[in-house]
């Protein structure tokens, strides 16, 4: 059997799979084989797997307690390698085939709790470094995209008496949008551009065409920021906030779920988020897992 795990892992390499794929497809394989061997006293073959095997070997995972996205997920690396099997006529059929998943309860994404919020913005402010706090605070405060933050002109961002709006012109399926600033966004933002030097500040203004307009955050070499770039800024002071799972994705939960939690109704904050179903936003309004776990402990004796 070893030999036939080691054949389907270079296969997985030939399909151009993830490392992390591939490792968790062998990770979950090697699991199933050491179950398989010390339930029915024998090694696992391809022609020797069942739908009952299968079907017992996942509620013996229920049963242990493990989480529906492990359990569906071996599931998935069981029949992809049964799939294998059968292309390489080592079965007829594949067992796996049909064989229903573990429901999963929906929660909402996870989003950053107000001290972990905090603790980020923290870290950037004593850095010193407003570019960063500029990017931070948008996305925690404006709920973009990372790749319509990218895409920012400094002509885009209108701030007066009378609005005070980011208009993002390369939004999901090329959508345009108009997101509103709030005083917090709007400080931020004031202190990042007084502080470009006038030469900066003409450059970043330059032209009136569009394909001439500046970009509102520049990277290394002066080229403007990538995804990649807000990324590592991200992750920069999210290791120094010690928060685990921080992403730009991240942030755009956290700015939903603040909104929802603030009172803020579905179509508002679909708008904002430039969702064209409400339903998607809907997501939002579920639990975290956190706040199941808060909930529960609210009638603890301890």
């Amino acid at each position: 059997m070893d030999d036939l795990l080691r054949d389907y892992h270079d296969y997985l390499y030939d399909q151009d799979k993830s490392e992390q794929t591939i490792k968790a497809y062998m990770t979950d394989l090697y699991s199933f084989s050491r179950w398989f061997e010390q339930t029915t006293g024998e090694p696992l073959a391809p022609d020797s797997i069942t739908p009952l095997e299968i079907i017992d070997y996942r509620n013996t995972m229920l049963d242990q307690g493990k989480k529906p996205s492990t359990i569906n997920r071996s599931l998935i690396s069981i029949s992809s390698f049964c799939q294998w099997a059968q292309q390489n006529d080592l079965i007829v059929n594949n067992p796996a085939e049909g064989i229903r998943s573990v429901a999963e309860e929906p929660l909402a994404p996870r989003a950053l709790e107000r001290k972990e919020q905090l603790a980020l913005l923290r870290a950037v402010r004593k850095s010193g470094n407003l570019r960063d706090l500029a990017i931070i605070t948008m996305l925690l405060h404006t709920g973009m995209r990372v790749s319509e933050l990218c895409n920012l002109r400094v002509s885009d961002i209108s701030i007066s008496t009378h609005s005070n709006m980011i208009a993002v012109r390369e939004g999901k399926g090329t959508k345009r949008r108009n997101i509103p600033l709030n005083s917090t966004v709007i400080g931020v933002l004031k202190d990042y551009l007084q502080s470009l030097s006038s030469d900066v500040q003409n450059i970043l203004m330059a032209g009136t065409q569009p394909e001439k307009e500046r970009y509102l955050f520049y990277g290394q070499k002066r080229m403007p920021l990538t995804d990649r770039g807000v990324r590592y800024v991200i992750q920069k002071y999210g290791y120094l906030a010690k928060i685990k799972q921080v992403s730009p994705h991240v942030f755009r939960h956290t700015c939903a779920k603040n909104l929802i939690d603030a009172g803020q109704s579905i179509d508002k904050v679909s708008k904002i988020l430039g969702h064209s179903n409400v339903n998607t936003t809907a997501i939002y309004t579920m639990p975290t897992e956190r706040d199941l776990h808060m909930t529960m402990e609210s009638i603890s004796w301890e």
